[in-house]
């Protein structure tokens, strides 16, 4: 079986050294074994000598068994799973940087904290490299701002989030019960990269109530936004959730705006691949976590362990404020 799906993650990525590298095994013990494969059905499967590589005839026919017996392996493993008493396994997920590095960080400890078992890899990516994962099937779902609906991807709503008004608690703003765009009118504000569906969206939002905005800064995550807005004294438009330990320690206000403006944030992942007892379970925690936020009694810790940056840009995520020893209320 492992050959197998071997040979489908060379035929998916059209590239030895990444089919490798996600069986964890060298490109020279990757190649071999395919070798190994064609010699057995005495047949060529891979054209080795064009970039990216191709698949012969007997390639293609080769790859489509195999991905139907793959897909019967993966079904029959999750019926097997399903009778097991523990949940285990490995989970992996693909989300954007602006998901909330924090907060998923907090859901991956808990829920391994109630599921030893489980093993969950999280990596952060801009929203163009999480889709290309999900497509070529590197990952079991991802995690999107603004989904898009594609051909062949089935999507659950995550949660929808309020946008609000966010600086620092001395800021003219912050007193406000709610800010009018109006307000804002000739401000300088930190914003999303441009690239980002939610710097697009937050723009919109502004050019359509007749406000025009100065973006002094931009950054393709959360953390680092709050970051430099506590720094600087100027102000963005966050999820309101993403701002709740530094709202209650008085460090940032955030202040509702007027109209409202949400982000959609939803699971994306292959349709026809049904996901495991694991995914399920850990989705369905994932819905529930940002109602457990809004119920807890104010000031209460809860303890986050935040996982290595994983941002190749310069700007990298800083680590929140840290109120105790351990104790931090993410994003």
């Amino acid at each position: 079986m492992n050959g197998i799906k071997l040979f489908c993650d060379v035929a998916a990525l059209r590239n030895f050294s990444r089919a490798a590298a996600a069986n964890g095994i060298t490109q020279s013990a990757a190649s071999q074994r395919i070798a190994a494969i064609e010699r057995e059905l005495g047949v060529q499967l891979v054209n080795r000598a064009t970039r990216p590589l191709q698949l012969t005839e007997a390639g293609d026919v080769y790859f489509d068994g195999c991905r139907k017996i793959l897909s019967r392996y993966e079904r029959l493993k999750k019926d097997v799973s399903a009778h097991a008493p523990e949940l285990r396994g490995n989970l992996r997920i693909a989300a954007i940087y602006s998901a909330g590095i924090v907060l998923l960080s907090r859901a991956q400890t808990l829920f391994q904290k109630d599921h030893p078992h489980a093993k969950i890899r999280i990596d952060y990516l801009q929203p163009e490299e999480v889709y290309a994962r999900i497509k070529r099937e590197e990952c079991d779902f991802g995690i999107l701002s603004y989904p898009k609906h594609w051909r062949g991807l089935a999507s659950i709503p995550l949660r929808s989030e309020t946008m609000a008004l966010v600086c620092k608690a001395d800021h003219p703003l912050a007193n406000l019960r709610s800010v009018r765009p109006a307000e804002l009118d000739g401000a300088d504000i930190i914003n999303f990269d441009a690239n980002l569906p939610i710097s697009l969206k937050i723009l919109e939002y502004l050019r359509h109530n007749g406000v025009h905005v100065n973006v002094r800064q931009t950054f393709d995550n959360i953390d680092t936004i709050k970051h430099c807005v506590a720094a600087t004294g100027t102000f963005a438009l966050l999820p309101a959730e993403t701002v709740l330990w530094e709202v209650e320690n008085g460090i940032l206000a955030a202040v509702p705006l007027s109209p409202k403006l949400l982000r959609p944030v939803a699971i994306e992942h292959i349709r026809r691949r049904e996901l495991s007892p694991l995914a399920r379970k850990f989705i369905q925690f994932l819905q529930e976590l940002p109602t457990q936020q809004h119920d807890r009694h104010i000031g209460e810790p809860i303890s986050i362990t935040e996982p290595p940056s994983t941002n190749p840009r310069t700007h990298r995520t800083p680590a929140p404020p840290t109120p105790g020893p351990e104790d931090r209320s993410g994003e």
